[in-house]
């Protein structure tokens, strides 16, 4: 985490040396849109610039960059050096990439999931042993990854749930009532009540960010300087946004959404994505469509009644806890919640009877029934051990031949009746 933020004044940018300005610098002008960005040694994510005396909108970049837990890495270049360069005592050329940082603990990838690896177009992911290992050599910034993960795993400088939650929670209590994603490239300047949030790219932004920022925002844009950029991010949130269209009431106008009906409550976000995601969707309910959301990391589990055995191995494995398992009227329930799925298919390969499949969902806070069963009691001391539903499933794995009385005995009462039996078989009477 930076333990600072530098604040540069206009007069000051000639004074900075190569390499001064690594980390993140807010630069204060008269005029912005003449000062230039591109300093030869720092990366523009590093870079932000403020028109003197707007007070308001440096303090929340203050806040955005404090937070700032990953910065650029510098990685060697092949490029040969410049005669200039060899004079300076240069080994090698080094250039900064905002390559992606992968936080183990957040990262379900152990479980099966592969979103950010599927999604990545220049191979700089990858799986091994069960975790993703990231090849900065190989990023080209796009930050894709960092969009399609579903539980905040990945971040990148300017793309990560703490940064973006803290930049949002500010901007919104600043008193801003629009916001604009762009890139890191894009130099024209914020004004008004408009709050600028720079990315390193707009395909960074995922369905989370986007519905969570049309909860604190009258008015949310998104914005591509440069309509030909090989990144193709305008491609992506064209479709992010016809697909958040589909599943919520919102006005659309190009790349600009408005909301018509602002929730009552604006939740404050505390950079867990799937935990903020789903109390925007309760926030953003009252204007849902009900229809099924394709794309927007919205899920449904389907489970085929006639296989489950209502084993709870679902419950007891999913790593989101989206399963719970309840006594409904004196019956086992087995319950789903769709705002904590994030699709990751762990039940689904984890279930016994193979009775489980994913697929899109509808906008729903609610637990929903899926699977109702009945409590079966020891026919020899009444204490209740199993549901029917798992006797049944483990009558037909067996092959189990008819109704044997064994079957509806508790542990306990099983092994005094095997016993019984036994003995009845090989006793023999007195002569």
């Amino acid at each position: 985490m930076s333990e600072r933020v530098r604040i540069i004044n206009e007069e000051d940018l000639g004074k900075l040396k190569e390499g001064d300005n690594a980390g993140p610098m807010v630069i204060v002008a008269n005029q912005p849109e003449i000062v230039s960005r591109r300093l030869k040694s720092s990366h523009p994510i590093n870079l932000y610039v403020v028109k003197r005396g707007d007070e308001k909108r440096l303090s929340v970049l203050i806040a955005q960059l404090r937070v700032r837990r990953v910065n650029p890495v510098p990685i060697t270049e092949d490029n040969a050096l410049t005669r200039r360069e060899f004079l300076m005592g240069r080994l090698s050329k080094v250039k900064l990439v905002n390559a992606p940082v992968v936080f183990s603990e957040s990262c379900i990838a152990r479980y099966g999931c592969t979103r950010c690896v599927d999604s990545c177009p220049s191979g700089a992911l990858t799986i091994k042993d069960k975790s993703v290992n990231v090849n900065p050599s190989k990023c080209i910034e796009c930050g894709v990854c960092v969009s399609e993960c579903p539980t905040g795993a990945l971040a990148m400088a300017g793309a990560d749930d703490v940064e973006y939650t803290v930049a949002i929670n500010e901007a919104s209590r600043a008193g801003f009532r629009r916001l604009r994603f762009t890139c890191i490239y894009d130099e024209s300047p914020s004004s008004g009540d408009e709050f600028t949030y720079k990315l390193p790219c707009i395909a960074s932004v995922g369905p989370e960010w986007l519905t969570m920022a049309l909860t604190l925002f009258n008015e949310v844009s998104i914005t591509c300087p440069n309509e030909s950029c090989k990144l193709k991010g305008l491609d992506k949130v064209k479709g992010l946004i016809d697909n958040l269209a589909k599943v919520i009431n919102v006005e659309v106008n190009g790349l600009t959404i408005k909301v018509p009906k602002e929730p009552e409550n604006h939740p404050t976000y505390v950079g867990l994505r799937r935990s903020d995601y789903s109390n925007a969707l309760k926030a953003m309910k009252h204007i849902s469509k009900g229809e099924v959301a394709q794309g927007l990391k919205i899920f449904n589990v389907k489970i085929d009644n006639d296989k489950c055995s209502f084993c709870g191995v679902c419950f007891a494995k999913c790593p989101l806890k989206a399963f719970d398992v309840d006594n409904t009227q004196g019956l086992p329930t087995l319950k789903f919640n769709p705002l904590k799925c994030v699709g990751c298919g762990y039940c689904m390969n984890a279930c016994p009877e193979k009775a489980m499949n994913i697929e899109p969902g509808v906008i729903n806070d609610e637990w929903v029934v899926k699977v109702k069963d009945e409590v079966v009691r020891c026919r020899m001391c009444g204490k209740p051990f199993d549901t029917l539903r798992h006797i049944k499933a483990t009558k037909a794995r067996l092959g189990i031949k008819g109704d044997p009385e064994w079957l509806y005995l508790c542990p306990d009462c099983r092994r005094y009746y095997t016993a019984k039996q036994m003995l009845k078989a090989n006793l023999k009477p007195l002569n």
